[in-house]
């Protein structure tokens, strides 16, 4: 089972992507930045008002999963985000859908150490699951 977390977006900067996010979609609430040593990235959280979360994702440091993206300037709004109680069934259940880790399941600092994995879907979108 995988419960909607957020949506994911990589800026080079949190502060100026919240400003600019925050010009097309009403912001009402935001989390504290998160800054990440492992996954090297910085993160906030951003809530519209009807309730959708968007983590923004900043680089943090060399080797980061940001600048090539950033640099590409594609897959900028990056990935859909989903909790799952068990992590490692359902990461094997999107294997056999034909889903590709794109990294080890690692735990974040925005999630309290919780494990997080992204996978590459077969329809070329990329999903995180976060441990619940």
């Amino acid at each position: 089972m995988m419960e909607f977390d957020h949506i994911g977006v990589f800026v080079h900067d949190i502060a100026a992507g919240h400003d600019a996010l925050s010009d097309i979609i009403p912001i009402i609430r935001r989390s504290e930045v998160f800054t990440d040593p492992v996954i090297k990235v910085k993160v906030q959280f951003l809530f519209d008002a009807s309730g959708v979360c968007y983590e923004l994702v900043a680089p943090f440091g060399e080797g980061n999963p940001v600048d090539g993206i950033l640099k590409s300037r594609r897959n900028i709004l990056n990935h859909v985000a989903y909790r799952t109680p068990d992590l490692d069934a359902t990461l094997d259940d999107l294997r056999s859908k034909g889903g590709f880790p794109l990294n080890e399941p690692t735990p974040a600092v925005a999630f309290g150490g919780k494990r997080v994995v992204f996978l590459m879907t077969g329809l070329n979108f990329i999903i995180e699951l976060i441990e619940a």
